[in-house]
């Protein structure tokens, strides 16, 4: 086995842009988000804080235990308008944070 040495000099801590998959520009906001889900046995609905959109996806924090690879309807609300609902793939979770792409449309 070769032994490989790696000076504190050689190592760069942020990765390069080339492995960021974001496509679209992301635009950070706050707004009320409600997620509906479909269990085994029962359908659920979770409210949640939309954190930053795009036109491919969406990032929302929620205290609900929701699982990755799930499909979602997300609902959006905002007041004198009427709610806004798609369907959205769950890409990832970190802690609170869930971030979903939308799939196509209604």
């Amino acid at each position: 086995m070769k032994n490989v040495q790696i000076h504190p000099g050689d190592v760069s801590p942020d990765l390069p842009p080339v492995f960021d998959r974001r496509r679209r520009e992301r635009i950070a906001l706050r707004i009320p988000l409600r997620v509906l889900s479909c269990g085994l046995l029962m359908e659920r609905s979770d409210e949640a804080i939309c954190t930053d959109l795009s036109e491919s996806g969406v990032a929302f924090d929620t205290e609900a235990q929701l699982n990755v690879g799930d499909i979602v309807l997300l609902e959006f609300h905002q007041k004198g308008e009427a709610a806004y609902r798609c369907h959205a793939r769950l890409a990832y979770r970190m802690g609170r944070k869930y971030g979903a792409y939308f799939l196509g449309g209604e």
